[in-house]
């Protein structure tokens, strides 16, 4: 083996206890300085990669592995956990699991001060970590008071100070807003610079990494489907479609465009997996300018739908919430807001913007200090809980909050029950709900049995059967795979479409919510930023950069390539394919 391979697996094969396959005949090799992505769906075995990686197995998860392991010149399978930590580091998608001292100080020097280095090597390797992460000047602070992208920085920083060769990123930004996501996505990049860590990063957001990848592997229930340099896997659409993977949207833009005709030399599709926006824009226009494409006659904005006469259904008056202290938090100040009778609202902005809290006090979970929440122009506090429950449905951020009954069905009859229903139509209205969902063959078991995906679907499953008028979806996407995200946004659609439901969501995704929403708010610390049809919102750049939020990429793209009118008119790809054409 060269001496500068940093990992290798050869015919890996791990199976958890119980008889459970979750990686099968795995080969991978990387060198030192190289930067891994492993992408797959939920379930394909990316996290106990991972765990295989760091030690994690089988140190803490037990099961039988096959194969040959090497990491930094050792095998974790014949090492404590201790001696492994040395030689590789890993960051979990959940900072919180590994911050539990009381300063951030303290928190980097945990790990060397248990190995005996010393004090003043101590000093010097977390003051370099946290400039790394530009978390300087926050010795003192305690982790937990930290915003969610500080957070994950600083559980970074604590890996970086055992000076490990190996780094593994378990999705590091699965639960970060815009701000956090660029923050650790910046850190991440300063560490591939340097030059001398071997990174694997496992992701659903193919975009952020995908200019620092030097090889991509790609997972299906545990087997190897795709692995290469980003171009080659990339260029297979429809098989990264097939296994539950987002081709980036900048690499089906160029695969739409410069697909190879046939033959033409060197075969293939011409796509630069690291092209930047305006790189690819600076393409089109080329390509516009030599006559290879055009832009399509029919870019006058349509007339306009006519409108129905507004019925509102919610209206939030002058809200204001606080959060006691300290320090005392404003999380909305004199919000007012109407959602019409059959709107599809998505609603986004950074953490803390209050999104949340302000879907909570349109349920009556969260009493605010001042102004009111009207459904139907009649105050909510006017209505019972049982009331309110059943004509607004909620579906939380994470769906365990939210399960507590035996099986999935009892958990939909359950609400239904306590709603009064009678027990003649409960049953039709339990399967109605599950068949909507797809989990009818998973009926009888016990929810936790199911997938994080699934355990959402059922939480769907329960708010839907009591049929509400209006249904409120808590950042769905959040830990989700580029399927199973798509999945829960199309039984929010058919709520909408079918059931005429009106429907609120949040959520971080541009590109989902451009997709499906009419209207677009924008919250930005505790206020309304913006507010009215998506296209408009996100035309609106720099309002929209005080929330960090960043427009579609085929937003970006119209932008630098299409006369103005017909660029407010483009939110997905496939609006920018009806205006941009072959000749």
């Amino acid at each position: 083996m060269s001496n500068d391979v940093a990992i290798s697996l050869q015919d890996v094969t791990f199976t958890y206890e119980g008889e459970v396959v979750a990686l099968r005949n795995l080969n991978l090799q990387a060198h030192q300085g190289e930067f891994v992505v492993v992408l797959g769906a939920n379930g394909a075995g990316k996290s106990t990669l991972c765990y295989l990686i760091s030690g994690i197995v089988p140190q803490i998860y037990g099961g039988r592995r096959g194969g040959v392991v090497s990491i930094a010149g050792i095998d974790p399978w014949d090492e404590l956990l201790f001696v492994t930590a040395q030689k590789c580091g890993v960051l979990m998608q959940d900072p919180e699991v590994q911050l539990f001292m009381p300063t951030l100080k303290a928190e980097l020097a945990f790990g060397p001060a248990n190995l005996g280095v010393p004090s003043e090597e101590i000093f010097q390797r977390s003051e370099a970590a946290l400039r790394l992460v530009r978390l300087d000047g926050l010795e003192e602070r305690n982790p937990r008071d930290l915003s969610g992208g500080q957070k994950q920085r600083a559980a970074l920083a604590s890996v970086l100070t055992m000076q490990p060769q190996v780094l593994v990123l378990d999705e590091p930004t699965s639960q970060l807003d815009p701000v956090g996501r660029w923050e650790v996505g910046e850190a991440i990049e300063q560490l591939k610079r340097r030059g001398d860590l071997t990174i694997v990063m496992t992701t659903h957001e193919t975009e952020e990494v995908l200019h620092l990848a030097d090889q991509v592997l790609v997972l299906e229930r545990g087997e190897t489907v795709l692995q290469g340099t980003p171009q080659e896997v990339f260029s297979q659409a429809a098989r990264l479609e097939e296994v539950g993977v987002k081709t980036p949207a900048l690499v089906n833009a160029q695969m739409h465009f410069y697909s190879a005709k046939p033959g033409q030399p060197g075969g293939g599709v011409k796509i630069d997996a690291g092209a930047s926006i305006s790189e690819v824009a600076a393409r089109i226009q080329s390509s516009i300018f030599t006559g290879e494409l055009r832009i399509a006659s029919q870019a006058t904005p349509p007339e306009p739908a006519p409108k129905n006469e507004s019925q509102p259904i919610l209206e939030v008056r002058q809200l204001t919430v606080e959060y006691p202290g300290p320090p005392k938090v404003v999380a909305l100040q004199g919000i007012d807001l109407q959602v019409d009778r059959g709107e599809l609202v998505g609603v986004i902005g950074q953490n803390g913007s209050g999104k949340s809290t302000l879907v909570k006090c349109m349920v009556g979970l969260i009493k605010p200090r001042a102004g009111q929440v009207l459904f139907h122009g009649q105050d909510i506090r006017a209505l019972s809980v049982g009331g309110l429950a059943r004509r607004i449905g909620l579906v939380l951020q994470n769906p365990d909050y939210q399960l507590f009954t035996p099986s999935c069905r009892e958990e939909v009859r359950f609400g239904l029950r306590n709603v009064g229903i009678p027990p003649d139509e409960i049953e039709a209205l339990v399967d109605e709900a599950l068949g909507m969902v797809g989990l009818e063959e998973e009926a009888d078991l016990f929810p936790f049995r199911l997938s994080f995906g699934d355990r959402r679907k059922l939480a769907v499953a329960a708010t839907i059967a009591l049929k509400p008028e209006v249904l409120i979806m808590d950042e769905p996407t959040t830990a989700q795979d580029h399927r199973g995200r798509y999945q829960l946004a199309e039984l929010a659609r058919r709520f909408h479409e079918e059931r005429g439901g009106t429907v609120v969501i949040i959520t971080h995704d541009v590109d989902l919510i451009a997709r499906y929403a009419q209207r677009l708010v924008v919250l930005h610390e505790g206020r309304i930023l913006l507010d009215g049809p998506a296209a408009e919102v996100f035309a609106q750049t720099e309002e929209l950069k005080k929330s960090f939020v960043v427009p579609p990429v085929a937003t970006q793209l119209a932008s630098e390539v299409l006369p103005p009118e017909a660029a407010s008119q483009v939110m997905t790809l496939e609006d920018l394919f009806r205006f941009i054409v072959p000749t």
